[in-house]
């Protein structure tokens, strides 16, 4: 089954499992944080609830980035480089979100926001992430 994206909510699926027990827990956790913050844009929470829940965000991107990255190095990933500056542009691209909805949610395209949160998350795990857990358990090509 492939994962499917429904309102802006992301549907789990065992698709999303990439083999690394911790990583796959965090990547189940954020995406239950990004439908949370969809909800809350969409029901137009109070802003300090959003706030709130944009913060979780960025505090746990920041430290699954840094785990995963820290499980590259142990396991010589050849493409740590390019992966992490995958994870860079992502923290990038989500603080320019977190900014603009934080400033005044009224007046963000929340459609866009959640287009653009599961676009990110979906294509980093099946593609990045995937790649990269294949190559670490040297089931995959370089």
């Amino acid at each position: 089954m492939t994962p499917t994206v429904a309102d802006r909510t992301i549907a789990w699926s065992d698709d999303f499992l990439i083999g690394i027990e911790e990583l796959d827990y965090e990547h189940r956790s954020l995406i239950e944080d990004i439908n949370t913050l969809h909800r809350n844009l969409l029901e137009h929470r109070r802003a300090s609830r959003i706030e709130d829940t944009l913060g979780k965000i960025h505090a746990r991107m920041q430290a699954h980035f840094a785990l995963e990255e820290s499980v590259m190095l142990a396991g010589r990933y050849q493409h740590y480089q390019e992966h992490k500056a995958e994870h860079e542009r992502l923290l990038d691209d989500y603080t320019e979100i977190m900014f603009a909805v934080a400033g005044n949610p009224e007046l963000v395209d929340r459609e866009d926001v959640g287009r653009r949160l599961c676009r990110w998350i979906v294509g980093h795990i099946l593609n990045s992430d995937k790649k990269m857990s294949l190559l670490l358990a040297g089931g995959g090509p370089s």
